[in-house]
């Protein structure tokens, strides 16, 4: 009976595992949710806690405290409202992208004191949106996407009692889109009217990551931790791709040997690429403190920065040299139009800068089994106002979190077969309007983002 009991929570649980994974993943920060429901309802002040197996994100070395096997599997459903107002129109646009977050994770202790672990999150995402027909900012982008996705393994060991290290290796999936317009304007010849392109970039590239981190228990009420990871840099390939509107590529206009459309000449000057860009996931080192005053009550305090600096800037280029761009527009229609293809190399002065994220917690234990959580986070833009724009518009947040969540026994009948983790978070981000000096996009951002989820997790 308990090994038939066994066998169904385990299915059960990987069944929930690979379905979430399945799901499609639309983020818009690169650092607003958290990958673990218990920790998301801390405000994130997770890294010295570490007492589930999402520790194989938030600290490797907590792993070294959990006996026996863990599996647990995370889901958040959310939405954002990002809008911008450009004073010179006097008009609003709005990205208004949903998300779905998963995660799978899973640890074995197979001797005291030493654990091993497997997980797969996402960390570092975004995705904006501009769809409105009328949205000025086209240029510069109409979408941009961003998805990070990490395969971590991990190690932990208690050194000392109460004192635990642990080492973990990422193999980080990295995959980009960007579409924005691309204004053709031939120098000798006059159109009929304003011909834009939209240029899309589809890229994806593999990198190589290590966390190093520590947990020790000074007290049975103090605990610390800290995780370094390194920064991972990432090589990017595919394509960039060229559509046209229809009604402006009907227009005639006046060619080398007589008329021709425009169409035809967007397909001869226009032609997909085969493109590579490099982008580096940052550097970041969280340090934090988990205190337990009185038998019921645990504070949780975070500090993290992330080396946003070397993320490098948002750019792809042609494998072909400016001159081989486009052989079918050839030395002729260049000196007639007065124009040759300069698109090789596409991109936006992505400046990102240093930021620091500030989280707190509080848990409240209501009996033996239950819990009431809730937390507090600040989370400070990585964009100065000079440089913001709407490829990435990143805000000053101020993150509220709530949840609860059960764990205890989990029953065959009458028989105790294992632990049952069951976590529920609420999380709502609020950001004040912050004004953007970005020359030719003077505009005004603003901010809302809320966030729903659960965890549910077996313990054997």
């Amino acid at each position: 009976m308990r090994t038939r009991a066994v066998r169904k929570g385990f299915a059960f649980a990987l069944a929930l595992g690979l379905a979430a994974v399945s799901l499609p993943l639309r983020a818009d920060d690169f650092l607003f949710y958290e990958v673990g429901a218990r920790a998301a309802a801390l405000g994130g002040a997770f890294t010295a806690r570490a007492d589930d197996v999402t520790a194989i994100f938030y600290n490797p070395a907590g792993l070294a405290f959990l006996k026996g096997l863990r599996l647990k599997t995370n889901l958040a459903i959310g939405k954002r409202t990002n809008n911008i107002y450009l004073p010179e129109y006097d008009v609003n646009f709005g990205s208004n992208p949903r998300e779905y977050l998963q995660n799978i994770f899973l640890s074995w202790q197979p001797v005291k004191g030493i654990s091993l672990g497997l997980g797969y999150f996402s960390p570092y995402n975004f995705d904006s949106l501009w769809a409105s027909p009328y949205w000025t900012g086209d240029e510069i982008s109409k979408a941009a996407k961003m998805r990070s996705y990490n395969l971590r393994t991990a190690l932990s060991i208690e050194v000392l009692k109460g004192l635990a290290v642990g080492v973990a290796l990422d193999v980080v999936s990295t995959s980009v889109h960007w579409e924005h317009s691309l204004l053709f304007e031939p120098g000798n010849v006059t159109l009929p009217e304003e011909t834009k392109v939209s240029c899309r970039h589809l890229l994806s590239g593999h990198g190589l990551g290590f966390t190093a981190s520590a947990l020790w228990k000074v007290l049975p009420a103090v605990q610390v931790g800290a995780r370094y990871q390194k920064s991972v840099a990432v090589k990017l390939t595919g394509q960039n791709e060229f559509t046209f509107d229809m009604e402006a590529a009907q227009n005639y206009i006046p060619g080398p040997d007589g008329y021709v459309s425009v169409g035809f000449l967007l397909g001869l000057f226009y032609v997909p690429q085969h493109v590579t860009g490099k982008l580096t996931l940052p550097q970041e080192l969280a340090c934090g403190v988990a205190l337990t005053p009185i038998p019921r009550l645990s504070l949780y305090l975070d500090v993290q920065w992330d080396k946003w600096s070397e993320f490098g800037p948002w750019q792809f280029s042609s494998v072909n040299t400016d001159e081989n761009l486009a052989p079918g527009f050839n030395s002729t229609y260049r000196e007639f139009y007065g124009i040759s293809p300069n698109y090789g190399t596409q991109g936006v002065d992505l400046m990102l800068r240093d930021s620091v994220k500030f989280k707190s917690g509080a848990e409240y234990r209501v009996g033996r089994w239950f819990a009431l959580r809730a937390g507090f986070a600040r989370n400070k833009s990585s964009i100065k106002a000079a440089d913001r724009g709407p490829l990435y518009p990143d805000l000053d947040y101020n993150v509220y979190t709530f949840g609860g969540g059960y764990e205890g026994p989990m029953y065959d009948e009458d028989n105790v077969i294992g632990q049952l983790s069951l976590d529920l978070f609420v999380r709502y981000g609020s950001a004040a309007k912050a004004p953007s000096m970005l020359s030719g996009m003077e505009a005004i951002y603003g901010a809302k983002r809320w966030t729903v989820g659960a965890g549910l997790g077996f313990g054997f």
